[in-house]
């Protein structure tokens, strides 16, 4: 698993290494909304996906693994604290503060995950 680095910005791109391949990923805060949003660039910076709402422990990628150029992994915006209320919504700072964290689980990991719950 791979923890990646979130910035104190309402808009940013950030570049990945995921399994092997460079992307941009460029996140969002809707402040109308009241939440963040993950899109995915190749290295050149053309839109992949665009625009995923980000909701807390859930595979952010599972519904685009069938186009092409998606990350083979999962990313996702895992809890740090569980006994803290209120762990179903992500506010602005809560990656900074430490309540989220954003991870990558790569190909090999998930599909390692996968072989032991068969």
């Amino acid at each position: 698993m791979i923890q990646l680095s979130m910035i104190d910005a309402n808009d940013f791109l950030q570049t990945a290494t995921l399994d092997d391949v460079v992307y941009k990923l460029h996140y969002s805060w809707n402040s109308y909304a009241g939440q963040w949003t993950v899109g995915v660039r190749d290295a050149q910076g053309n839109d992949i996906i665009r625009s995923i709402a980000i909701a807390p422990n859930f595979p952010l990628f599972m519904q685009h693994h069938r186009e092409a150029n998606v990350p083979r992994g999962e990313l996702m915006a895992v809890v740090v604290d569980a006994g803290k209320a209120d762990n179903q919504t992500i506010g602005r700072d809560d990656f900074i503060n430490g309540r989220f964290s954003m991870v990558y689980i790569p190909e090999v990991e998930l599909n390692a995950l996968r072989t032991e719950n068969q």
